[in-house]
């Protein structure tokens, strides 16, 4: 959790988990206002409005609670932006590396899809109505001050096709109101009702969206796995004068085959395994090396470095024998050392010397240069 521990400053993460998350809302403060500086800023903002291709709905603005109208004329986003609208970013993490890592690391840490997007809102101004997400945040507050107002939930844990534009506001005042500070964090839990005014200064933050699986999605990753089963796609049979006698005995094969599948000793292994796998990032493409060329630039001092987006995880097969998965990639590697394997795979950064130390009895040209070789050019592993 040292991600995690890193948004949360002091705040210890047990007792985080603990009280707050899913639970309340919470404000942590910071004495450092530029702690948020290294993950993005007004100039990482500026590199997007100028050098990306922006639209709809990656790019919008929202003003007085309502959306505006799409355009694509930077001069118009200037002009909305004195006129009081907030200008939001969806899917930050998609183009700022340092975003990417924030997001790849809280995937790995709480296990679950991870978004960030981006509010700008001019000085005293309001972007969105009073509402709640179908999903957990983390608020960094980059930039300026923003008043928060966090309200008790009047729904439980809404899903995604329960959104709060279909909710009666709620009626009781905040529990929790304050300033958010650059530096600052707010965590806010799904369902939480919450309005945010920028302050004497123009306000930017990231928000970190976490899209925790539920019950409900156990049971669609259920049925999916069920699919499998030619029963569970066979067509019911035909009610035929009312007789009810056929379909009943279907359904109760069905139900036995349902409670013997729940009863799998491997079953919730399974769909955590599943989780570990979902909405990984891509692998980064880094060329030249890649296509095989300029692996080793420094020769023997030359460092290597892991995918800052990915955790590596190793599965012995054989004697000598590992499955490596790093995201979606799965390689097999052969007549590896098992002190090798120990130190290669549990160090971030390393040379051909520090393989040479770990594996003395392995050959350079033979053994080491073709296994980096191998791990770069498949994009697991990074010339840095």
């Amino acid at each position: 959790m040292k991600n995690l521990q890193e948004l949360l400053a002091d705040f210890p993460v047990d007792k985080f988990f603990t009280e707050f998350w899913t639970k309340k809302a919470i404000h942590i403060s910071s004495d450092n206002s530029q702690r948020w500086q290294k993950i993005f800023s007004w100039q990482d903002l500026n590199e997007l409005l100028n050098y990306h291709k922006l639209k709809e709905p990656d790019l919008r603005f929202s003003m007085n609670g309502k959306s505006l109208p799409e355009t694509r004329n930077r001069q118009e986003w200037s002009d909305r932006l004195r006129q009081g609208a907030t200008l939001i970013i969806n899917g930050v993490h998609h183009r700022i590396p340092a975003v990417a890592e924030l997001a790849a690391n809280m995937r790995h840490e709480i296990g679950y899809e991870t978004h960030v997007n981006l509010y700008c809102s001019p000085a005293k101004q309001q972007g969105f109505d009073c509402h709640y997400d179908t999903h957990d945040v983390f608020i960094l507050q980059i930039e300026g001050e923003k008043q928060w107002f966090v309200y008790e939930p009047t729904v439980l844990y809404p899903t995604a096709d329960m959104p709060s534009s279909k909710q009666q506001q709620p009626q009781q005042p905040p529990y929790l109101e304050c300033v958010l500070q650059a530096g600052d964090l707010l965590y806010i839990p799904k369902g939480h009702w919450h309005y945010a005014v920028a302050c004497e200064q123009p306000s930017l933050h990231l928000t970190v969206g976490i899209e925790c699986q539920t019950g409900l999605d156990w049971l669609d990753w259920l049925i999916k796995d069920l699919c499998e089963n030619v029963s569970w796609r066979q067509s019911l049979p035909a009610i035929a004068n009312s007789n009810t006698n056929v379909i009943e005995q279907q359904l109760s094969a069905l139900r036995q085959h349902l409670i013997a599948t729940l009863q799998q000793p491997d079953i919730f292994q399974r769909y955590i395994e599943s989780l570990n796998y979902q909405h990984q990032p891509q692998l980064l493409v880094s060329l030249p090396a890649q296509m095989g060329n300029n692996i080793f630039p420094n020769l023997f001092t030359t460092q290597f470095i892991w995918s800052p987006l990915h955790r590596i995880r190793i599965k012995q097969i054989d004697d000598g024998q590992y499955q490596v998965r790093v995201g979606s990639k799965q390689i097999d590697l052969k007549a590896i050392p098992e002190n090798l394997v120990e130190n290669l795979f549990n160090c971030d950064e390393f040379s051909l010397f520090d393989i040479a130390d770990w594996s003395p009895d392995l050959d350079l040209e033979g053994d080491i240069i073709p296994l980096i070789t191998r791990l770069v050019t498949e994009g697991i592993l990074l010339v840095k």
